[in-house]
């Protein structure tokens, strides 16, 4: 029986129709992956770039698909020849594919053969994304010269179908395969296709870049149409890095009516009623007293209320002295009696007073106010653009690419909530709803995985409270602030410590420099790989390896082990590169040579020069990939006495942060710099980081 699921997912394309070099997969017997090419490989392909493209095309497609899911997958399944003898690859047999190997990894449950079967899976995903990594970077396809688009549509068919694996390869249990994510999105860095087709059609630079996060998420977007709060010219000078959009200049701020024909009057609760609960560490709640035609201000304490999270872009910004259009008001007592008879409901625009001394108040009382709320209801444009009848991959992109997932100050707002609904065109939606479930048939959609993503950080805190005692950790909300931004940078660290355990109030007296520093001390456990995150660090003494800023990392190594911050520095562990003091300078190329490691890792430096004889690793290092490094200089040893980390360490400035190139010892490559040797060592350092 064919459902409503089963057609949508037969509709939906993981990617595009995309050209087939010719490379030949049938008529050979099927072996491992590692083992494809070598079967195939002859003098005369060895000797046509065209035949080496094919052939990796066809190893990363049918070589990949048949190792991963231990099936023969002929050519039919995947090739169509179109009128005039065209051959392309299309993914409309990719989803029953991957349901069928699915179905038959829950068959196996945990055993011996299923472990060993996740470990090759494992290992063959992380040797298909080196050859699609060695192909990006000028590879086959390269040589063989490829047009343009036809090179670009290949590698994000050959993404697309790594990511699908990559996302099925879930369906073993955890207990069998660790969740260690392969990211197939740097296709999208230099190549992308799709980016050009989306910004002619009107979709925000900012938004795609966010959307380029996940192979398949990009590929669906581009088949949807854009939605632009406030049209096409709000987001004429959007780049990559931020929406213009988004970002709302406070003076000459005006509130739409909710009709262009309305012309009513602002509104705003009483200020003593508003300031006096603040003032004496309550929140206020407000409700319509319709027959009166005012505000009655009582306390979170005593009036069960709904908490409203929006972002000031769509117009419903305030302050209590200020207020609000009375339609505005209106429409947000409809809203709130969905949930609630009395209609009570709090919201900055309305409960947070321009005031300082109170607004300081309010804002060290906001993750409280989340918390308390019954339930926290989204309104934003984008997502009001979108009916409950639309398919729930259209809901989900509604949601991923709305303001309000961009913005500092919702973040909390969504995380801390009880319950979340999201109000659509035509109705309300809990974000649960939106989730595939395991009981779900589209519990492995690769399409639906990756647009929930990020929607399902969301709701951690209410999935795990009864596990999570500590709260959020750094990790955590440094991953969720990947792609938010603010318009007050100061507000960062009092819009995220509710999230850590820590309170605002603490921090919201504190001059805004000061303040980073404060919430991390406070927090105290620190993911180790921290300091790998790029852009500014603190000027404080002992924090020089600390983020000015924990929003906008594309990239962050968690690292699974922690550090612990305190007042003089970092005290943590790293996998290292140690050598004798060395000046890296931008006149010449340093190579720390690793003959326990069969490789040396080049170190290459374009600013002032500076020393250094230690390098911080967030991983072991491997010849063939490339690392994130942190060149500091050891300048003394100390003994940790009684404080608890664990022995002796070493006392480390940060000097520079790095991208390291690894490579094989008996493969070394020429420059066009002075090369200077260095022999170095690697193991654990137990550092105290300055």
């Amino acid at each position: 029986m064919t459902s409503v699921k089963d057609q949508s997912a037969r509709d939906r394309n993981l990617f595009k129709d995309t050209i087939w070099l010719g490379g030949v997969h049938d008529g050979y017997p099927q072996v491992s992956f590692s083992e494809y090419r070598k079967l195939r490989i002859t003098d005369e392909v060895k000797s046509d770039h065209r035949k080496l493209a094919a052939l990796m095309q066809s190893h990363l497609t049918f070589g990949l698909l048949e190792s991963v899911m231990r099936i023969r997958v002929p050519e039919s399944v995947l090739l169509r020849e179109e009128d005039g003898g065209r051959v392309i690859v299309t993914s409309d047999n990719l989803h029953q594919l991957l349901r069928d190997w699915q179905y038959r990894i829950r068959e196996t449950g945990n055993t011996d053969y299923s472990q060993q079967w996740a470990a090759d899976v494992q290992t063959t995903l992380t040797k298909a994304k080196r050859l699609l990594s060695f192909e990006f970077y000028g590879g086959y396809m390269s040589l063989a010269c490829l047009p343009r688009d036809d090179f670009e549509m290949i590698l994000f068919q050959l993404a697309s179908i790594g990511e699908a694996l990559t996302e099925g390869s879930h369906t073993f249990p955890a207990s069998v395969l660790p969740r260690q994510g392969i990211s197939w999105s740097f296709v999208a860095g230099a190549f992308d296709p799709y980016r050009r087709q989306m910004e002619e059609a009107g979709w925000c630079p900012y938004l795609v870049r966010i959307i380029s996060e996940r192979v398949c998420t990009l590929t669906y977007a581009s088949t949807q149409r854009p939605f632009l709060r406030g049209g096409a010219k709000m987001h004429s000078h959007c780049t990559r890095e931020k929406c213009a959009a988004n970002n709302i200049n406070s003076e000459g701020y005006i509130n739409p009516h909710t009709t262009s024909a309305c012309v009513c009057t602002h509104n705003r609760p009483p200020f003593p009623d508003v300031a006096g609960p603040l003032s004496h560490g309550h929140i206020p709640v407000l409700q319509w007293n319709k027959a009166h035609n005012k505000f009655l201000v009582g306390t979170s304490s005593d009036t069960p209320y709904v908490a409203i999270s929006h972002v000031w872009a769509d117009g419903l910004g305030s302050t209590t002295e200020v207020g609000l259009p009375m339609c505005q008001i209106d429409a947000l007592v409809l809203v709130t009696q969905r949930f609630i008879s009395s209609g009570a409901f709090w919201i900055d625009s309305l409960c947070v007073p321009e005031v300082r001394d109170l607004r300081k108040r309010a804002i060290g009382l906001m993750s409280k106010t989340y918390r308390d709320a019954q339930v926290t209801v989204v309104l934003d444009s984008g997502i009001r653009s979108c009916s409950i009848s639309a398919p729930r991959e259209e809901k989900l992109l509604r949601v991923l690419s709305s303001g309000w997932m961009q913005r500092l100050w919702t973040l909390q707002e969504a995380l801390l909530a009880k319950k979340l609904a999201l109000l659509f065109h035509d109705g309300v939606v809990a974000i649960d709803e939106l989730l595939p479930t395991r009981s779900d048939f589209d519990v492995m959609d690769t399409l639906l995985i990756s647009l929930a993503a990020e929607v399902f950080r969301l709701t951690k805190y209410r999935r795990y409270s009864f596990t999570m005692d500590d709260g959020f950790t750094v990790s955590d909300v440094i991953t969720c602030l990947q792609h938010r931004t603010t318009s007050k940078a100061e507000d960062e660290t009092l819009a995220v410590s509710g999230l850590l355990n820590v309170n605002p109030a603490e921090l919201v007296n504190l001059a805004p420099q000061q303040r980073m520093r404060s919430l991390l001390l406070a927090v105290g456990k620190i993911p180790c790989g921290i300091i790998f995150l790029t852009g500014e660090k603190l000027s404080d003494s002992g924090f020089s390896w600390a983020p000015r800023t924990l929003m906008g990392h594309s990239t962050f190594f968690g690292l699974e082990r922690n550090g612990y911050a305190t007042p003089i520095g970092l005290h943590a562990d790293y996998e290292a590169i140690y050598f004798r003091t060395t000046v890296i300078d931008a006149q010449r190329a340093i190579r720390l040579l690793l003959p326990e490691k069969e490789a040396y890792v080049e170190v290459n430096h374009d600013s002032d020069p500076f020393e250094c004889n230690a390098i911080l690793l967030p991983s072991p290092v491997v010849s063939w990939e490339f690392v994130q490094g942190v060149a500091v200089l050891v300048t003394g040893r100390e003994a940790s006495g009684n404080e608890g980390f664990g022995g002796d360490r070493l006392v480390c400035k940060y000097q520079k942060r790095f991208v390291l190139s690894p490579r094989s010892l008996d493969k070394e490559e020429p420059t066009g710099k002075e090369i200077l040797r260095v022999h170095a060592t690697s193991g654990i350092m137990r550092v105290r980081l300055v």
